[in-house]
């Protein structure tokens, strides 16, 4: 792949400050940040379009860097259909003493593995990672345009740069601890503390190190402003963590946006085909259809059916379905005319 350098400075006249209609463009809808070289990216498209990847590029600013000369840069492959994602994985296949392999299970997640050594899937939280998009198709960073944004360009979180929180407010330390004597001290950002009996208590830890994001329903667009202090990186504001730690996969290869339920907005009293909600749910959903519906079946990430019901050309019903696990399933619901396809989120 032909190098390219791509300074914070340089972005400004690359981007135009161009605008952004939402549910336009491809955007980052999960960060996997976990132990080892277990590092990912998954890009959404929120479009009704088939999008050729060759004209997107991934790259990484580097511990505060300006540029991502150090962090990499990754041409993304092949197509990705709509309201679907596109996930690239740490392709390391072998351990080093100094860095280990990523873990053959999260590769099989993977549309895409990354090249060798300097990649931006070796992020370490306090790295940017941003999203461009070739629009010349030529290759040319002249041609280059930034559609989304992780973190900021050129800034991490003070004072050494080790990620981001929710709000940055200051540092705290604590005593580490064995056999009941002082070993050493961690360290920790944090928006607030409390001291009772001289013991600090830790309301916020860093979000973007040794964690997996997942970006918000509400996301339509991805971030375009690239440095500081242009924008201030509050990770919670477009952010949710995924549950369940730094190496758990199961919202991967699927994302739940609110692009992919167009409202009307000239007629208010316009409904749509289907509706499915709540949505997220924790126990039960409902469905209307403006046609009478035939069936519903529910399947999880992996296409393994796990409810199914047929009705009697019903326009709408109530299923209980909490005996489902937390996590994003697809319901397919069949009326007289078409097959429709939706994703829920069990919380």
């Amino acid at each position: 792949m032909r190098k390219l350098i791509l300074t914070a400075g340089a972005i400004f006249s690359v981007i135009g400050l161009m605008a952004q209609e939402d549910c336009s463009e491809l955007f980052f809808s999960e960060y996997l940040e976990g132990t080892g070289n277990n590092k990912g990216l998954e890009v959404y498209n929120p479009t009704d379009e088939v999008i050729n990847l060759n004209a997107y590029y991934v790259a990484r600013y580097s511990n505060g860097s300006n540029t991502y000369t150090d962090g990499g840069i990754t041409q993304l492959q092949g197509f990705i259909q709509p309201y679907k994602t596109h996930f690239i994985v740490n392709g390391q296949t072998t351990s080093t003493e100094i860095s280990p392999a990523s873990d053959p299970n999260l590769r099989a997640l993977a549309q895409q593995l990354d090249h060798d050594y300097p990649a931006p899937t070796y992020m370490n939280g306090n790295d940017a990672i941003a999203l461009f998009k070739d629009t010349g198709g030529s290759g040319d960073v002249n041609d280059f345009v930034l559609v989304d944004l992780f973190g900021i360009i050129g800034g991490g979180m003070p004072p050494d740069g080790e990620g981001w929180a929710s709000i940055t407010d200051q540092w705290i330390y604590r005593n580490v601890y064995e056999a009941g004597e002082v070993v050493g001290q961690d360290s920790f950002y944090v928006t607030n503390y409390i001291i009772p009996d001289g013991y600090y208590f830790l309301k916020w830890w860093l979000w973007s190190a040794n964690h997996a994001l997942v970006r918000k329903p509400g996301v339509k667009k991805g971030v375009t402003a690239a440095t500081m202090p242009t924008v201030e990186f509050n990770v919670t504001m477009e952010w949710d963590t995924v549950p369940g730690g730094a190496d758990v996969w199961d919202s991967l290869n699927a994302h739940y946006c609110n692009c992919e339920f167009p409202t009307a907005i000239e007629n208010k009293n316009v409904i749509e085909s289907i509706s499915i909600y709540p949505n997220p749910f924790t126990s039960s959903v409902k469905v209307f259809a403006d046609e009478p519906i035939q069936s519903v079946a529910i399947f999880d990430l992996t296409g393994k059916r796990v409810f199914s019901r047929k009705l009697k050309g019903i326009r709408r019903e109530a299923f209980n379905i909490e005996h489902l696990s937390e996590g994003i399933y697809l319901v397919q619901v069949q009326t007289t005319g078409t097959l429709y396809s939706r994703r829920i989120i069990k919380r």
